[in-house]
């Protein structure tokens, strides 16, 4: 049979403390520990990044990305990660255009995960 819950179980169920949330830099710290940790290697950069107005990253995808990695991440997903499409990590990581080419762009070339990762961590 079905009981109304008291306020004190409603209260415990829409507590903010059971969504958890991470600071800009402790999301993108995690990002670089997850992209040295990989066995995905070397991870897909995309092209053109610094081009592209954030609308025309929607569906931008790769199942070799570092936000299909974070895409991954269940810790990652809990605080808010919608999908691995480059704008969403771009929302979610609060990325300029500029940060989100610095580590996720082929125009210099191939980098290692801990390369990646270092630039991540440079950004955070």
């Amino acid at each position: 049979m079905n009981r109304q819950l008291s306020s004190t179980e409603l209260a415990t169920l829409s507590s903010p403390t059971m969504i958890p949330t991470m600071s800009r830099r402790e999301r993108l710290l995690r990002l670089a520990r997850l992209i040295r940790e990989t066995v995905v290697s070397p991870i897909y950069l995309f092209s053109n990044l610094e081009h592209m107005h954030p609308s025309e990253m929607i569906g931008m995808t790769h199942p070799c990305s570092a936000f299909a990695i974070a895409a991954g991440d269940e810790s990652l997903r809990e605080a808010g990660l919608k999908s691995d499409s480059v704008h969403d990590a771009m929302e979610f990581f609060e990325l300029t255009r500029d940060q989100l080419h610095a580590f996720s762009c082929d125009c210099g070339g191939a980098v290692s995960n801990d390369g990646m990762a270092r630039r991540i961590e440079n950004v955070a």
